[in-house]
């Protein structure tokens, strides 16, 4: 019963990776919340393997699966970042999965670091300290034109590639901040500069109640947003990465507020 339901489930989701353009040699980074999945009676561990097999199906061995590997409960704290043995916070069982993966590379950031495996996954090796902006992985999945998927929860809810783009644009609203960070490569533990586009404090920065909705509503109506339901209720979509980048670009040059709910009227960055 139980592997007659697994072949069911991985069948569902090669359907279902096919109506969202997912397709051979293709760099994904797959992130989301895959909760609805309870309902398969069927392990975690089967569910997320299932879903692994079925990526890998489709992209073949020319293809490259990417995943947020975020840390961000280190952030202000001596806690010492490694590479192996740091879990990701709060990015849930999917993004634990693929980390953990025997052929898994991971970013060095000790705050967002994201992980791959497959044929591009070595570009997170050699990245900037930044966890935005040029030479970072977001600019490297730009690059390699990866799609992205969501499980679960709308991509505007859930699109990290926005704080990249602000970074680039130069947002008045945010600044590149300097940490100092323990670092433990298991040999040794030493401290090394890492950079973070964070907000300015004291000041009303008010983010945008309909999150990204605008630029995902142009996403849309352009065709490039796909979506697609399993029977167990999970939604999917996908999209490039580079479609929604040239998608936002525009929304900043027009106003640099566009993240925004309304421009702030509190703006330490003036003085």
């Amino acid at each position: 019963m139980t592997k007659d339901i697994y072949i069911n489930y991985k069948n569902e989701l090669l359907k279902c990776f096919d109506l969202i353009g997912v397709s051979s040699g293709q760099s994904l980074y797959v992130t989301g919340n895959i909760s609805k999945l309870g309902r398969l009676r069927i392990s975690k561990e089967m569910k997320l393997q299932g879903l692994h097999e079925a990526m890998l199906e489709i992209i073949g061995m020319e293809g490259t699966i990417f995943s947020p590997a975020a840390s961000m409960n280190l952030c202000n704290t001596q806690i010492p970042f490694s590479l192996k043995e740091t879990p990701s916070f709060e990015m849930g069982p999917l993004a634990e999965f693929f980390r953990l993966l025997d052929n898994s590379h991971r970013s060095m950031h000790p705050f967002w670091s994201l992980c791959g495996s497959g044929k591009n996954a070595h570009y997170l090796n050699n990245v900037s300290k930044h966890a935005y902006g040029v030479g970072s992985p977001w600019s490297i999945f730009l690059d390699l034109n990866v799609r992205q998927i969501n499980f679960g929860l709308h991509p505007s809810k859930a699109v990290t590639l926005i704080h990249h783009i602000e970074t680039i644009v130069g947002v008045p609203y945010r600044y590149s901040k300097e940490f100092l960070h323990p670092i433990d490569d298991g040999k040794n533990i030493f401290k090394d500069n890492f950079y973070q586009s964070v907000l300015y404090r004291d000041t009303d920065i008010l983010k945008r109640i309909k999150l990204n909705e605008h630029f995902f509503e142009v996403l849309e109506k352009k065709g490039m947003l796909y979506d697609a339901e399993l029977e167990s209720g999970l939604k999917v979509w996908s999209f490039f990465m580079k479609d929604f980048y040239d998608v936002a670009i525009p929304f900043f040059i027009d106003d640099i507020y566009t993240y925004l709910e309304q421009p702030p009227e509190i703006r330490p960055y003036t003085k």
